[in-house]
This record gives C-alpha cells, sequence and structure tokens, in this order.
C-alpha cells in the first residue's frame, strides 16, 4: 500500500504515441493529482482550531452571498424629473446644446481677460493603463507626503504644553465667523521651559506681521501650533506653514506645485468626470432600448459618485478648517439621486474652476517657480542650467531646491493665513528680491520670520515682538519699530528713574521723622502716597534681552600670495563644454573682505570648495599657503554637532586635553559664554537646543582653529537680528581674510570691501555697492515681468 497522503500514478504512454486528446486529457489528470496532493498536504499541516476556523470561514462567506440579494432590473427616471441632458435638446443638436456654459474669460493673477481656447472633449485621451499609472504615481506622492508630515509633527507634539483661557460659547460662535486670529490669556512652554507667559495674540487679516525676538525664545514653535491648530483658530480660516521640503518623486516641479491645490486637483478630476458622463448619457439617449437605458443610468451614478466629496480631499491635508470642511462634505451631502442633475452639477464645477483659475494655474505656478529661480523652457533652449528646469522631476532636486518648491506651493494655494518661517535660507539675492515683492502684494494674512532686516522692511506692516514671555505690537516695517521701540525704552526708562527718585525721597524723609507724634502723621501721609503708587504699578527698569558678543581670535598674517587661482576652469564633469567656471585668475589674501554675489548655480559655493580644495580644478592651478589656515562655515555645519550630546560634553569630547592643550570645566564654561551658551544651556542636548543656538556652537568650534582666512557660506542661516549685527562686528574686527556668500543686503553691506559677481563662467569685480547690486536685480526682475518672458 502507498505511504499516507500520496496517490499512486497509472502509468503513461510515451509522449511520442500520445495524440495531442490523450496528451491534454494527461496534463489535466497530473493538475488535478498535483492539486489534490497539495491539498492533503495543507490538511495534514493544519491543526484541528486552524482547519475549524478555515471551514467557519468558508461557510459565513457562502452564507452571505446566499443572503445578498439579486440584482434589480435599470430603473427608469424618477416621476417629474425629466433626464438632466434633455433640457431644451432637439433632436439632432449636440448634447451640449442649452447648457449654460461659462464665459470664454477668467481671470489671472493681475485680473487680465484671458481668452479661453475652446476644447474638443476627447474620451480615451489616456488608455486605462495610463490611467491608473498615473493615479498610482499621485497616491504615491501623497503618501509619502502625509508620512513625513505625520512623524514630523508627532515629534513636536509631545514637546509642546499649551494653557488657553476657557472660551464661552458667544466667544465661539463670534470666532467662528471671522478670518481674524484673536487669542487671550495663554501660555505656551517647551520641554519645560516657559516660552509665553498669559499673552494674547492678535492676527488681523490683510496685514503681513514679521515675529521677531531672540533665538530660543519660541518664533518657529509659534508658528507650528498655529498651524496644527494646538491654538484656537477660526475653523474657516485656511493655514498654512512651510516647514519641510516637498516629498521627491516623480512628478516634476511645476506638476507638484499645481498639485499642491487639492480643491483644484478634485474640480479638474470632476469636471473629466462629469464631461465623461455627459458623453455617456448622449450615446446612451441615441443607443435607446434597455441597453442604452443602462448605459444612461451607469453614467448617471458614475457622475454622482464623482460630486461627492470625502473629508480628507476636502481638508486639505489638515489646511482647512474644521467647520469649512463640515460645510463643504454638507452641501455633497444634500446631493442625491432624486434631485441630482448633471448639467447643473457640471456648470458649477465650471464656474468654481473659473474661481480658482483653471485656465492660468499652470501659467501662475511658472511664474512662481521662475522667480524662485528655476528656469522655464524657450523655443530656442532653456533660460538657464538644465539641472534647474522645472520640468525636472522633484527627486532629482537637492534638499534645498526641493524646499522652494515648497514655498511655491504655498504661494500658488495662497491661504487665508500664510506662515513663513526663513523663507530666505535656500534663496540667492535674485530670488530673495523677487519674493519680496512677490509678498509685499500679499493681499491675505501673512506671518514672516526672516533673519534679513531688508526682508521684514519690505513685506512687514506690522511687527510682533517676542520678549520676557510676552508679545508685544507695533505697526511699521522693522526700522519703524526699531525707532518705537528706542523712544519707547528711553521714555520707559526716565520714567523708572524718576518713580525710584521719588519714593527715595519719601523714604528719606520718612526715616527723618523719628517719633515725634507730629511728624509721624507726615510720616504716614508719605507713607500712603508710596502705597498708592505701588498699587497702581511701578515702571520696571528696561531689560535687555541677553544677547551674545564674540570675536574671532587673532590669527598670524600670512604675506600675499596666500591663494592665488592660476588660469583655472573647472567643471564637475571634467569636459569643457560643461564649464562652470572658465580661465579664472584672482587672489585672495588675510586683508580681503569679499561677497560672491550671483544667481543659484553660477558656482559660488563650488567656488568656497576649490579655495579649500575640497574640488581640484579640471584646468589650472589653485596654490594655498602653507600657513594658512581656513575656518569655514557652509549651510551643512550642524551636521557635525552630536545631537544626543549636551555641550558641553560635546566640546570636551571633541576637544580632549592633551599635552598641547588643556582646559578644565570651568574654563569651557567661559569659553561657551562668550556665544550666549550659558548656565543651563550648556547642560542641554544639542538637539533641543534652536538651530539658531546650534549656530552658535559653530561659530565656537570656528575659533577653536584660529584661522587666518574665514569663509562663510550663508553664515546668517537661523540666527536671529541681533546675533548677525554680532556676527557683523566680530568679521570687522576681524584681523584675517574673509570670503563671503550671503544672501543678506545689510550684513554684505556691512562687512564686504568689494563684491564679486559670479555668472556666465566667470567671476568679475561689481563697482558700486551691494545697494546698487540690488536695485540692478530689482529692475532686472521688472524688466523680465514687463516683457512677460513667463
Amino acid at each position: 500500500s502507498s505511504p499516507r497522503g500520496t496517490r499512486r500514478r497509472a502509468p503513461t504512454m510515451g509522449k511520442k504515441d500520445e495524440t495531442p486528446e490523450e496528451r491534454a486529457a494527461r496534463k489535466e489528470k497530473e493538475k488535478k493529482e498535483k492539486k489534490s496532493e497539495k491539498k492533503d498536504k495543507k490538511d495534514r499541516d493544519e491543526t484541528p482550531e486552524e482547519r475549524a476556523a478555515r471551514k467557519a470561514k468558508k461557510e459565513a462567506k457562502k452564507a452571505a452571498a446566499d443572503a445578498k440579494p439579486t440584482k434589480q432590473a435599470p430603473r427608469g427616471p424618477p416621476p417629474g424629473r425629466p433626464p438632466p441632458v434633455l433640457k431644451g435638446r432637439k433632436a439632432d443638436a449636440g448634447y451640449m446644446d442649452g447648457m449654460d456654459l461659462p464665459s470664454s474669460e477668467g481671470s489671472g493673477d493681475e485680473g487680465e481677460a484671458i481668452e479661453r481656447e475652446e476644447k474638443t472633449i476627447v474620451l480615451g485621451g489616456k488608455t486605462e493603463k495610463e490611467e491608473r499609472k498615473a493615479r498610482a504615481k499621485e497616491l504615491e506622492a501623497a503618501r509619502k507626503e502625509a508620512l513625513a508630515k505625520e512623524q514630523a509633527m508627532a515629534e513636536d507634539d509631545d514637546a509642546f504644553t499649551v494653557r488657553t483661557a476657557i472660551m464661552s460659547d458667544e466667544q465661539r460662535e463670534q470666532m467662528a465667523n471671522t478670518k481674524d486670529i484673536k487669542i487671550d490669556g495663554f501660555s505656551v512652554s517647551a520641554r519645560g521651559k516657559e516660552l509665553l507667559v498669559n499673552t494674547d495674540l492678535t492676527i488681523v487679516h490683510g496685514r503681513r506681521y514679521g515675529l521677531v525676538g531672540p533665538n530660543g525664545m519660541g518664533k518657529t514653535t509659534i508658528m507650528k501650533l498655529l498651524a496644527r491648530r494646538k491654538l484656537p483658530v477660526p475653523d474657516f480660516i485656511d493655514i498654512l506653514l512651510v516647514e519641510q521640503e516637498v516629498v521627491g518623486d516623480d512628478r516634476t516641479a511645476l506638476e507638484s506645485v499645481v498639485a499642491a491645490d487639492v480643491e483644484l486637483a478634485n474640480l479638474r478630476k470632476r469636471k473629466m468626470e462629469l464631461e465623461s458622463a455627459m458623453e455617456a448619457v448622449a450615446r446612451g439617449e441615441e443607443m435607446g432600448g434597455e441597453e442604452g437605458h443602462k448605459t444612461r443610468e451607469d453614467a448617471l451614478a458614475r457622475a454622482l459618485a464623482a460630486c461627492k466629496v470625502s473629508e480628507d480631499a476636502e481638508s486639505g491635508n489638515g489646511m482647512r478648517g474644521a467647520l469649512a470642511v463640515k460645510a463643504a462634505l454638507e452641501e455633497a451631502g444634500e446631493i442625491n439621486e432624486d434631485n441630482f442633475d448633471l448639467s447643473d452639477q457640471l456648470n458649477k464645477t465650471y464656474e468654481r474652476l473659473d474661481e480658482k483659475g483653471d485656465a492660468t494655474a499652470e501659467a501662475r505656478a511658472s511664474k512662481i517657480l521662475h522667480g524662485l529661480g528655476f528656469t522655464v523652457p524657450k523655443k530656442d533652449g532653456n533660460s538657464g542650467p538644465e539641472r534647474f528646469s522645472m520640468h525636472n522631476t522633484t527627486k532629482s532636486f537637492s534638499g534645498g531646491w526641493r524646499m522652494r518648491i515648497s514655498l511655491a506651493r504655498a504661494l500658488f494655494i495662497e491661504p487665508t493665513c500664510l506662515l513663513l518661517d526663513e523663507p530666505t535660507n535656500h534663496l540667492d539675492l535674485e530670488a530673495c528680491v523677487w519674493l519680496e515683492g512677490y509678498l509685499a502684494k500679499y493681499k491675505k494674512c501673512l506671518i514672516l520670520v526672516s533673519h534679513s532686516q531688508d526682508f521684514l522692511n519690505g513685506v512687514c506692516t506690522h511687527i510682533i515682538w517676542m520678549t520676557q514671555g510676552r508679545l508685544t505690537y507695533y505697526t511699521g516695517n522693522y526700522d519703524t519699530y526699531q525707532r518705537t521701540v528706542r523712544d519707547n525704552e528711553i521714555v520707559q526708562q526716565k520714567k523708572y528713574e524718576k518713580e525710584q527718585a521719588d519714593i527715595a525721597h519719601l523714604k528719606q524723609f520718612i526715616a527723618s521723622c523719628g517719633t515725634y507724634a507730629n511728624a509721624r502723621k507726615q510720616a504716614e501721609s508719605k507713607q500712603k502716597i508710596i502705597d498708592k503708587m505701588v498699587a497702581a504699578g511701578l515702571t520696571p527698569p528696561v531689560i535687555k534681552e541677553r544677547n551674545f558678543s564674540f570675536r574671532f581670535p587673532d590669527c598670524t598674517k600670512v604675506p600675499p600670495p596666500v591663494l592665488p587661482f592660476d588660469d583655472v576652469s573647472f567643471a564637475y564633469s571634467g569636459k569643457k563644454e560643461e564649464y562652470l567656471y572658465e580661465d579664472l585668475d584672482f587672489g585672495v589674501d588675510c586683508d580681503s573682505r569679499i561677497a560672491l554675489v550671483g544667481p543659484n548655480g553660477a558656482g559660488k559655493s563650488t567656488l568656497l570648495k576649490l579655495m579649500t580644495g575640497e574640488l581640484t580644478p579640471t584646468k589650472g592651478n589653485v596654490t594655498r599657503h602653507p600657513a594658512l589656515l581656513i575656518g569655514k562655515y557652509h549651510q551643512h555645519s550642524m551636521d557635525v554637532l552630536d545631537k544626543e550630546s549636551t555641550v558641553l560634553d560635546f566640546f570636551m569630547k571633541t576637544y580632549p586635553n592633551n599635552m598641547q592643550f588643556k582646559r578644565d570645566l570651568d574654563e569651557w564654561r567661559a569659553y561657551l559664554g562668550r556665544y550666549g551658551v550659558s548656565g543651563k544651556m550648556q547642560l542641554t542636548k544639542i538637539g533641543e537646543m534652536s538651530e539658531g543656538q546650534q549656530c552658535r556652537l559653530i561659530y565656537a568650534m570656528i575659533c577653536m582653529q584660529k584661522p587666518n582666512l574665514l569663509l562663510l557660506d550663508e553664515p546668517t542661516n537661523h540666527l536671529d537680528l541681533e546675533c548677525i549685527d554680532t556676527l557683523a562686528d566680530a568679521i570687522n574686527a576681524y584681523n584675517g581674510g574673509v570670503v563671503l556668500v550671503s544672501h543678506d543686503f545689510r550684513l554684505i553691506d556691512q562687512v564686504a570691501k568689494q563684491i564679486w559677481v559670479c555668472e556666465d563662467r566667470t567671476v568679475r569685480l561689481w563697482k558700486d555697492d551691494i545697494r546698487a547690486y540690488k536695485k540692478h536685480l530689482t529692475q532686472k526682475a521688472e524688466k523680465a515681468a514687463a516683457a512677460k518672458k513667463i
């Protein structure tokens, strides 16, 4: 007998003797035997519990299938409602006849009348496979973006504690129907540190606010709490914070920007589905009979489903408020089979698309991307390096350029309240000038954190000052705010000194009265005056926010030539036709004060790498003096910091004591204190410090090297305005050479003696100052806009 679980096979005739029918029968029999063997093996491996569960699941599935109602015959149109497409339709007329179509004029950015092209609806413009691939690409991009945002939010939410005053029902009702943000008596702490205590936030629609204050005071925290609605923001306000670079995927930069407007994307999809349904309904009407009726009903069902919306689609990834989402869902929920009118819904979709500027969406997105430094195709090629084309996929761009795409997406959406945290950090001077002009015309609400005084002056109508756990409001730009604060502090200090002098005089009189009865009455009278002054509230003294003040260490000067470039050409590929620089001849010495300017992609950071030796010239020589010591700051310098170590531990581990160097704990504390890192901050984990505070640690590390040439690539990123002034003072007091790359016009104006323009494969001297260069860039942008090059 055969072993259990196997079957004895009957002998088969040779393959050559088989007829085609016998061969087919044999293969079918072998297939069944293999299937039976597989089933027997599965039965042997199953436990009794698993076998019982599988059988129960199978029986439940069968019972559910038996209970399913049979499909009903296609229903006829509801009584009293004519077919949607037959309104005013003649026998031989097209299905679009009689519809109240939108006008051919749409409104663009400047309100120009744009003539809409007459478009013919082509069904099947994309194959089903192409549609599936496009949809999959879109879903994957959305999934990655949502995952990145969710992870970032989860990390921050654990760190913040918010306390707000209890609101009455009347206050909630008033807040729900306004575009202004009014939050009274709230407090915020992060990791146990009080950032704001019992303060008020007032944001008025139509104003552009600059949020200023020292590093570590909580400017970024306030922005995040508003964006994530941890603070009570009116539900009808859509609010957006640009804080993360866009996720790299297969969409182009232009596609990514247009896709940011979720409502526009949904409307476009709905329009296509409704137009397709219109075609199908018209086709069903022409076919007639039961088949035509079924075609028509299926098309109407698809159109009705297209008009339904989901909460996720309407929320715009959390940007829109709960009430706005609820209103949209309720409006969509009112549509049902009995009142659905296909032509009416299509007309409403056309109207909403016109309101959203559908006809000009790609043009507006291109304009924004071009302003931020992306290149635009022309008939004769491309207006700039191909690697910066807005038609490249987002995954092909570096993190800095993907951050620009995120900024472009926010500008394209134009939310009711736009929050920008250091938007110029990844921009060159030309892009900064364009963005300043663009935001200066922003008609909704803008809250901006920036370290550039020029940028704040050009954009802001109001300033919010975070100081001593409070928010104080000033009308005007940054310069006006500074003058107002300075004047107020003079008045406050004089008032404080007068009050203190009066109190001292009164106390002196009281002390001189002694114990005489008549004198005691006068003393008590004077004491009552003091008590009334205290009860009414004494004027506090002016307290300056503590800021760091440091100096680069004096260095040993090296006689020229220090860093000469001799006939230098360079290309990353090594090919002459791809030269980034060609035939450079210049020198840098220990008296140089040079600012490198020019468009992104011109090679400013590359030039610094050629100076340090990180890159080798393709042709020519860069000679470094043997005694040259270079201290370099760049945009990724903070990557060297151990975020899990405390400040003291990191420095003592990085610079251990040896025969040549010795520094004890107290000396390290004093050294770090020069850079504004003192007290408890020295025992704080580096990862819990603000980025501005981490920047100070990098400068402390640079000074440990005692360099005689500083190469500073965007040194102001993440520093507050007062720290930038301190940095400028330190550069001016330094006795070594400086080469600076920065988008901060004010810093360049403070420290640079020469301006070198990196452009068109060469480096040339700008013969005027940086203000003249900014004016030149502004005129260039205006000229480009006037010529409609975009």
